[in-house]
């Protein structure tokens, strides 16, 4: 019969069967995050080039709010109901 050892990663797993890296992980944690659908994932990528002027205006009105520059486009775009 094997001798059953505790194991610091995972209790009630020995150590035979914890033999790689990958399989520690495994009985550490399940997986991490779950992945996000194509629905709610941002991953596709709009550029746009302004003038100086415009620019400048959305620094300052980022710098009042706190928000990221492409938050505060993606929120006025919502508003005006484009997306």
């Amino acid at each position: 019969m094997e001798e059953v050892k505790e194991n610091k990663f995972a209790a009630r797993v020995t150590q035979r069967e914890l033999s790689t890296h990958k399989a520690i992980q495994i009985a550490k944690h399940p997986g991490g995050r779950p992945k996000k659908n194509d629905e709610v994932k941002q991953s596709e990528k709009v550029f746009l080039t302004l003038t100086k002027s415009e620019k400048e205006k959305i620094d300052a009105y980022v710098g009042k709010t706190g928000e990221s520059i492409a938050g505060a486009i993606r929120r006025a775009l919502k508003e005006m109901g484009m997306i």
